[in-house]
């Protein structure tokens, strides 16, 4: 999907909408104080999109003013969606409300922060979280949108695909956490899904741990003896699905692609250069570190810290010898981050 809005003059505004179907006619909706207006066929052609192939007919480009959409003029809570999906991929800039900077925040955890993402919402015009839901033209526009200065785009991507679309603007915000509490996560996550289809789970997700479905489906969570033979018995295929999940999302591009040891050290250039990095989630400073460099009250960012269910879970999968070998490369990676962040408290005292 590509989208833009080139030109909002206030009393109308000018703008296309390129569907991922090649040949599907794209169709908008309006908000305007606070009524809906629409379908409204996208009825202009436009060259561009045509020429380089992007749509079959080109007919992609939209105009809206007081007689499609009336109060327009006047409205400051436009929005602009996919009358498909229900995508908002407009929002009228509100100057006194929206920060005017660029931000990602790449999503580490299996379980979304969604909260984290959901309060920092109104103060951005573009804001999309979940990414990883839309294919990678949709999300290459997210990151490269042009007429919207408040941008706000998370998700759980892979950063190779996704870093060259960054520009010198862009703050780029990461958290991990350890690596046997993520494995608590994804396992207990996982072994749910037969009974409870999660949303923030894409179907691709679905397809790729499939296997690992299936298997963890009836394991006893509260049972640690159980939790210990079960992993303990399980194929080596299924363990491999969750290998070293933080050293794979920063490094590769698929997530298929097998990761080499030597990947720890990429993956802590590229750590290095996100402008905040947070090395655990042992309490809220992330919110506080974010609060702080975009100038809003902290108290207004909502963040969940690590659960002490999850904990207790880690400290068992911990004492499962063969999960070493599963997560070398996380447990790497950890080691150089916490011996980075103990040369820093060194230093300082």
């Amino acid at each position: 999907m590509y989208f833009n809005v080139y030109s909002d003059f206030g009393t109308e505004i000018h703008g296309y909408l390129i569907p991922d179907g090649f040949s599907a006619k794209p169709t908008i909706m309006v908000l305007c104080h606070s009524q809906q207006f629409g379908p409204f066929d996208c009825d202009i052609f436009l060259e561009g999109p045509y020429k380089h192939k992007h749509h079959e007919t080109g007919i992609v480009g939209f105009f809206l003013d007081e007689t499609k959409v009336p109060g327009i003029s006047g409205a400051s809570d436009i929005e602009i969606s996919d009358a498909e999906t229900g995508f908002v991929f407009y929002r009228r800039l509100r100057p006194h409300q929206h920060i005017q900077k660029r931000i990602f925040r790449l999503e580490t955890q299996f379980v979304p922060h969604r909260e984290l993402d959901l309060s920092l919402k109104p103060h951005f015009q573009f804001y999309a979280d979940g990414a990883e839901r839309y294919g990678s033209e949709t999300v290459r526009q997210m990151l490269e949108i042009a007429h919207q200065p408040s941008i706000y785009v998370s998700g759980r991507v892979m950063l190779k695909n996704v870093q060259g679309y960054f520009t010198d603007e862009t703050i780029r915000i990461v958290s991990l956490r350890d690596p046997f509490y993520e494995l608590a996560i994804r396992l207990w996550t996982i072994a749910a899904f037969k009974r409870r289809r999660f949303s923030f789970l894409s179907e691709r997700d679905a397809i790729l741990f499939e296997p690992a479905i299936a298997y963890f489906g009836d394991m006893n969570f509260s049972n640690a003896a159980e939790i210990k033979s079960k992993i303990k018995s399980a194929p080596k295929d299924i363990l491999a699905l969750f290998e070293s999940p933080f050293t794979h999302q920063i490094v590769a591009s698929s997530p298929t692609d097998k990761v080499s040891r030597e990947a720890v050290s990429s993956a802590l250039d590229a750590l290095s250069q996100f402008t905040i990095f947070s090395p655990n989630e042992i309490d809220a400073s992330l919110a506080s570190d974010i609060g702080e460099l975009i100038g809003i009250n902290d108290n207004s960012i909502l963040f969940t810290p690590v659960r002490s269910s999850f904990l207790e879970m880690a400290d068992i999968l911990r004492s499962i010898q063969p999960l070493e070998q599963v997560l070398e490369n996380d447990l790497i990676l950890f080691y150089f981050i916490k011996k980075a962040e103990s040369r820093v408290r060194d230093a300082l005292d």
